[in-house]
């Protein structure tokens, strides 16, 4: 790879990569590390899918693993997720959020990333469960059960 498609590739998928390993991590400092350690990756990496949709769908495939392996490392050490959302979470000011991110964070990992893949991003279920490692049919299920769990908590919410 070289210097100028290194470039291209960060300008272009910068911002949302960073953006989908908010969302996974809600921690803005977590998600620095995160997001150098991917390009980092991406910069060593000898087999960078040269297809623009491949490319995007392995970018997001190497975020969501590199959040996953974050996760993994820290956790053996503390409780970090627990720790920073109870007492330094902020949730970003989103302007065309429509759930609140309390109730977000409360899901499942996976379902969190199959929502924000699906409904931010714009990718199928095919494409997510390509991703995920999963049949597009378990893409589905999660994502109506995910859906039905929010839907539940903010109208308990509103009575």
């Amino acid at each position: 790879m070289t210097e100028a498609d290194f470039k291209k590739i960060y300008k272009e998928y910068g911002q949302r990569l960073y953006g989908f390993i908010i969302w996974l991590t809600r921690h803005r400092a977590a998600s620095d590390d995160i997001l150098q350690n991917v390009f980092v990756n991406i910069w060593k990496s000898q087999n960078v899918p040269s297809s623009e949709i491949e490319l995007e769908r392995w970018l997001f495939t190497v975020a969501r693993n590199a959040t996953l392996d974050h996760f993994r490392k820290v956790t053996r050490y503390s409780r970090f997720r627990t720790y920073y959302q109870d007492e330094y979470y902020q949730p970003p000011t989103d302007p065309d959020a429509h759930f609140t991110w309390k109730e977000l964070s409360e899901l499942p990992e996976k379902e969190r990333s199959i929502l924000y893949l699906h409904l931010k991003i714009g990718y199928t279920y095919k494409e997510i469960g390509e991703m995920m490692e999963m049949s597009e049919n378990l893409v589905r299920v999660r994502a109506f059960r995910a859906l039905k769990k929010l839907r539940e908590k903010l109208i308990r919410k509103e009575i």
